[in-house]
């Protein structure tokens, strides 16, 4: 059993604010625990936010890695998921919206719809900028903001894209937008309900939210325990499973939350594509997408 302090490194729990938790996995410094309140599990002791700032320079973001090719790499790499994701936003978000572009880039819309303004959609911690490419070419008007400095710059400057770099707290009240997406983003803040109800809060009515995390009740985890690539991870913070990533959300105030179970996404082909879709079926992937709605009273 671990109790935790309350302290930036020792952080309560992020949904039912409980200190006591078992430890499923310790790592020495760091450890997993399964907050013995509401099952939520989460990175405690964590890295420092200086810690935290050191490993996203080595792992993800810097000049040393983009001079290297890396993130042309990711971005091959992982083309098919961007793609997967806009096309998912694109179907399900986009038939109250219109959407513009040409080709396989058009939503066909009902009559009713044809006359409602493009869709505007916000990606949150946006990276690169790489799913913000995919939603361009699909004929949203597609904008995103993030933390990182050198990522923020690579995709304004280089992939030519609309993203500031600010975290979401700086994002001007009076912004409001049909779709805020967060892929990979929600295991990564130190607040994950404080963030989503600041994405709530800058949704119109009716405005939905994507958010895509590991799966802690993954196939994977049960057959790799602590070898888990979301464990290892050290800037993995908070670690979500179907019923504590739904609790959140319906507790930060979305209404209608549902898991959104699809096809593809990723290097599987054939039997590996049928085997990948059969885990997503019995919540056994290793992630989640979940949809919310911001209903008709979204902001105060």
């Amino acid at each position: 059993m671990f109790t935790a302090a309350g302290t930036a490194t020792e952080p309560l729990c992020p949904l039912c604010n409980s200190a006591s938790g078992a430890i499923r996995y310790d790592y020495g410094k760091l450890k997993i625990i399964r907050c013995q309140g509401c099952g939520l599990w989460r990175t405690c002791p964590r890295l420092s936010p200086e810690e935290l700032a050191a490993y996203y320079e080595k792992h993800y973001y810097s000049d040393a890695l983009h001079a290297s090719g890396k993130y042309e790499e990711w971005r091959d790499r992982n083309a098919d998921v961007w793609r997967v994701n806009a096309q998912l936003v694109k179907r399900v978000s986009g038939s109250r919206f219109q959407v513009s572009g040409s080709g396989s880039g058009v939503v066909n819309l009902k009559p009713e719809t044809r006359n409602l303004k493009p869709l505007e959609l916000l990606d949150v911690g946006c990276g690169h900028g790489f799913f913000l490419e995919q939603c361009a070419a699909l004929g949203m008007r597609a904008r995103g903001i993030e933390v990182s400095a050198q990522a923020a710059r690579y995709a304004a400057e280089e992939l030519k894209l609309d993203v500031r770099q600010m975290p979401l707290d700086d994002l001007p009240a009076a912004e409001m937008y049909d779709v805020i997406t967060l892929w990979g983003v929600l295991e990564h803040v130190p607040h994950p309900l404080r963030t989503m109800e600041q994405v709530r809060a800058h949704l119109r009515p009716g405005g939905v939210t994507w958010v895509m995390t590991p799966n802690t009740n993954a196939l994977e985890r049960f057959l790799k325990g602590a070898q888990y690539f979301n464990f290892l991870n050290q800037s993995h913070l908070t670690h979500f499973h179907r019923k504590t990533l739904k609790a959140l959300l319906e507790r930060a105030g979305f209404a209608n939350v549902r898991r959104y179970i699809h096809w593809g996404g990723g290097t599987r082909r054939g039997l590996g594509a049928v085997a990948q879709y059969a885990a997503r079926l019995l919540c056994l992937g290793t992630e989640l997408r979940f949809v919310g709605e911001a209903g008709a009273a979204a902001r105060s």
